[in-house]
């Protein structure tokens, strides 16, 4: 136990039973006075509540009497004038409605009786053309039936956009005749219970009837002439009506209206208003006297009931006089106790105070100690200094000043603050700094400080003056945080928002703001500048195949041969993916760029090593000139792609320089592209077939199926035109997967026609052949079309296995254990290697027709093919020699023990009708011409 809590509790001990006494006394006397009067200030509450729900339960009783007074007026009008003609009624009623905005529709209902309703009809038809008497039918109207008695619509405003209204008989509609016979009972306006309105959707109305005065045509019951009628809207009545008497919000008071609906007892709530308060006050508001009311009002609105709910809270502030009295009385009940205390008990009380003292000084002798030790511990930098001597001397630094700056405390005794901020780095913010230390305010700014070392650092600076007693400025606190790191890593994000994060290369951004700058310096000095769009050609194989890491690294290490490539001058950016572009500056002409950009190609054409393993790239390049391809930074960029992609068109691994056709080239490709996506839906695809013929034989064993495009404006789009660019859009997988059902359907129905079991050979592409569900889409067509898996041959170019060699020797076993039989195409024109073609499972390889035209007059030519099927055989392939088109070409594949042959000689590509009528005529087949 401490002193002062020793202290304490001898004081308490010590307290003389009058004191004591003193003090209950008073507390009980302070505690009856609050209650009395807090019970007073909450009876005053609940009658101003009272009061508010009175004034908002008479205004909306008038405001059904408001709307109710419309009715009476369109009463008295009929029965003074007698009979009123529509125009004079619309012309009496229209101001009517429109000065109260709540009313619906002002109506009035002529009883007729049945013997008078053709003359009646008539009449009306005259302001209403086809009027009639109608009834209710679903959801619209039809012609009343016979009846004794009706009570139709005469007369409405606003006139409603259904004239099939006029003549509504309410009579024979059981819960409007029921409103209107309570209001013939009771010969004064009667109200309908609560009901749906149609317009708007959602809110509620009521219905007042009030008949009308008798007369000599009166035909209803009791000598009721008919019934005027208002209807209303009631929550846009009460809102209006309380807005003009100042009572639709108030403060802490929410009222809800209910009305009852006919033929039940429950109330439906109609509107809402104020602001909503809790049901009860939380613990703590019941303790400082939040006091809620709740008050209900039952009224009638002619002839139906309707109840008024009001729930208020008001808060302390109701208490404010109990409050301010318990606050007195504890004050007076204190002073009074501690003067019988001091009376009686002076001196030991001194004794105590002196004791309290000196604990109260130890106490503010240790918290003085516990701020030290918090200033000496603290993380941020504080210095104190001299207010009121020149120069403002430094006083004391904390450890961690010693620690950010790098100066030992005894280093600045004797500085000034103005002498010590000399070394700092010019800002201005130093000098608002020392300004405001002399204004003798408070500051605040950011800087970059020194430390001893000459290491520079930012800091966030605020200066606090300290006051004395006679409130002057005798110090200044000055506190620095160190924001180094946040000021750095703004930099970089800076860095990040114009540069790449994988290369470091300018980022397009910057690449735009750097060209921008170069067009003007070339157009200021008359001179030129290049934007070259480099690509790396079939870069996505590298990422599919040996991943995005490895991808990154070569794109790393590209990135530094093409920056070595170039002068210091120039910028290289990577614009995204494997796309870079080159800003060239300070050459003299195109043929310099030119030759800049085949050193970039050349260095990128070296082999590039990863980990152990050696790779080949090479790059695609488009250059475009500045000014005269392009005034602005987009359109060289631009233009550079578009020289780019005719590069790529022309086999890759080449530059080509921008020239104004290739736009129309551009053009012409993305309109073909266009079109493409369009031709499978549309039907424009069609397979021919070309023969293969067996040499032994000369039988058609197989025919291979050929994709053409009969496009409906440009003719017979020839393949080498929209293969390559289905290749590039990705609409070469449905194409081929059309290709491959056409022609597995095609083969079936000849074999189911009796042709025998032909094999029809179908190409498939690269993207393809890498879709993981190859197998499997195979396997459906054929089932699909229920023909032999030996009766399908998938032909794969060389390069096509070469790439992902162990992938796609996975993939051809997958299909060679399903009975499909695979082809090599265009043998010999790729650059297989002996030892993966041994591993393949291939059933046949063909001979690429460059080889087979020069047979005849190349030996090596010769050569090759005959090596080629010597191979073959050897390995237990079938070949199949393409291109054949002279007998001299046929008899020599026949000497070298070919296979089968295909081409020109035999049969061009037929349409699948034609090569179907061939069939029909080689039912019996003959030997081949010179066997």
């Amino acid at each position: 136990m401490t002193a002062t809590q020793r202290s304490s509790g001898r004081r308490v001990r010590a307290l003389h039973p009058a004191t004591l006494a003193t003090l209950l006394c008073g507390l009980g006397v302070s505690a009856l006075l609050f209650f009395i009067l807090q019970a007073s200030e909450d009876a005053r509450y609940d009658f101003e509540v009272d009061r508010r729900v009175q004034a908002r339960a008479a205004a909306v009783t008038n405001s059904f009497d408001d709307a109710a007074d419309s009715m009476r007026a369109v009463n008295l009008l009929l029965g003074a004038t007698g009979a009123v003609t529509g125009a004079q009624f619309a012309k009496f009623a229209a101001p009517l409605v429109a000065t109260h905005p709540y009313i619906q529709g002002l109506t009035v209902f002529r009883f007729v009786p049945g013997t008078g309703r053709a003359a009646y009809e008539a009449q009306r038809a005259g302001d209403w053309p086809g009027f009639a008497i109608r009834e209710r039918s679903g959801q619209g109207f039809v012609r009343a039936g016979e009846r004794p008695l009706y009570l139709p619509l005469e007369m409405v405003e606003p006139v409603p956009a259904n004239h099939e209204a006029h003549g509504y008989d309410i009579w024979a509609f059981a819960p409007h005749r029921a409103l209107v016979e309570r209001a013939l009972v009771r010969r004064q306006p009667t109200a309908s219970g609560v009901i749906p309105l149609i317009e708007p959707r959602g809110a509620h109305g009521i219905v007042i009837a009030m008949p009308l005065a008798p007369g000599s045509a009166a035909a209803g019951p009791g000598g009721a002439g008919g019934v005027t009628e208002v209807v209303i809207h009631v929550s846009r009545l009460i809102e209006e009506n309380l807005r003009r008497a100042t009572l639709l919000r108030h403060r802490g008071v929410e009222v809800v209206l209910s009305g009852q609906v006919d033929g039940a007892a429950t109330m439906v709530e109609v509107a809402r208003y104020g602001n909503a308060v809790p049901e009860e006050p939380a613990w703590w508001g019941r303790l400082v006297g939040t006091h809620v009311v709740e008050r209900t009002r039952r009224f009638d609105v002619y002839g139906q009931a309707w109840e008024l709910r009001a729930h208020a809270v008001e808060t302390a502030g109701v208490h404010v006089g109990s409050s301010v009295l318990l606050f007195v009385c504890v004050m007076f009940t204190l002073a009074l106790t501690a003067y019988v205390n001091a009376s009686v008990t002076r001196r030991r009380q001194v004794e105590q105070l002196v004791a309290l003292r000196t604990a109260d000084l130890k106490h503010a002798s240790e918290a003085m100690r516990l701020y030290f030790r918090a200033i000496e511990a603290s993380a941020n930098a504080v210095i104190l200094v001299d207010a009121k001597r020149a120069g403002y001397p430094i006083e004391y630094v904390n450890p961690a000043f010693e620690r950010m700056r790098g100066y030992a405390a005894h280093e600045l005794a004797g500085q000034t603050l103005e002498d010590f901020v000399v070394g700092l780095p010019e800002q201005a913010a130093v000098h608002e700094l020392l300004n405001t230390m002399r204004a003798q305010r408070e500051g605040h700014a950011m800087l970059r400080l020194v430390r001893k070392d000459g290491s520079e650092l930012f800091a966030e600076v605020y200066v606090a003056p300290v006051h004395g007693a006679d409130g002057s400025t005798e110090h200044f606190v000055i506190t620095e945080y160190d924001v180094t790191t946040a000021k750095r890593y703004e930099e970089e994000l800076g860095h990040r928002a114009r540069y790449d994060t994988l290369t470091g290369l300018p980022n397009r951004l910057l690449l735009t703001d750097r060209i921008e700058r170069a067009m003007v310096f070339a157009g200021s000095r008359g001179g030129a500048a290049w934007v070259v769009a480099l690509d790396l050609d079939h870069f996505k194989y590298v990422n599919d195949s040996l991943g995005h890491p490895v991808g990154d690294r070569l794109l790393c290490q590209a990135a530094a041969r093409i920056a070595a490539a170039v002068r210091p001058a120039d910028t290289v950016a990577r614009t995204g993916g494997d796309e870079f572009v080159l800003l060239l500056v300070d050459r003299n002409d195109d043929d310099q760029a030119l030759a800049t950009v085949n050193d970039v190609l050349h260095a990128l054409s070296l082999a590039f090593e990863d980990e152990g393993q050696r790779l080949h790239l090479t790059c695609s390049a488009g250059i475009a000139a500045f000014p005269s391809d392009g005034q602005d930074a987009e359109a060289l960029v631009r233009n550079a792609e578009i020289a780019m992609y005719r590069a790529k068109e022309a086999g890759r691994n080449t530059v080509r320089s921008y020239l104004p056709g290739m736009n129309e080239h551009v053009r012409e490709r993305m309109a073909l592209a266009d079109a493409l996506r369009g031709a499978l839906d549309g039907a424009q695809f069609e397979l021919h077939y070309q023969p293969q013929v067996a040499l032994d034989s000369g039988a058609v064993v197989g025919m291979e199926a050929l994709i053409r495009w009969r496009h409906p404006e440009l003719g017979m789009v020839r393949p080498d035109r929209f293969i390559s660019l289905a290749e590039d859009t990705g609409l070469i997988v449905p194409i081929g997967a059309w290709v491959l059902r056409t022609a597995c359907r095609q083969a079936a129905a000849w074999q189911r026609a009796g042709h025998g079991p032909l094999r029809v050979a179908v190409n498939l592409s690269s993207l393809q052949f890498r879709e993981s569900g190859l197998a499997g889409m195979i396997r459906g067509i054929l089932a699909e079309a229920q023909l032999a898996p030996s009766c399908l041959e998938i032909e794969l170019t060389e390069s096509l296995v070469m790439d992902e060699v162990e992938r796609a020797i996975a993939t051809m076993r997958e299909l060679k254990a399903m009975g499909v039989q695979l082809a090599i195409d265009d043998f010999g024109t790729g650059y297989s290697s002996l030892a993966y073609l041994k591993r393949f499972p291939v059933d046949v390889l063909k001979v690429d027709q460059s080889f087979v035209r020069d047979i005849e007059t190349d030996a090596g030519s010769a050569a090759m093919v005959g090596a080629i099927i010597s191979l073959a055989h050897d390995l237990g392939m079938r070949v199949i020699a393409e291109g054949v088109e002279t007998a001299p070409q046929r008899d020599f594949l026949r000497t070298r023990r070919c296979d089968e042959v295909q081409g020109y000689l035999f049969s061009r590509p037929l349409p699948a009708a034609e090569f179907g009528r061939m069939l029909d005529g080689l039912r019996d087949p003959v030997p081949a011409q010179g066997a």
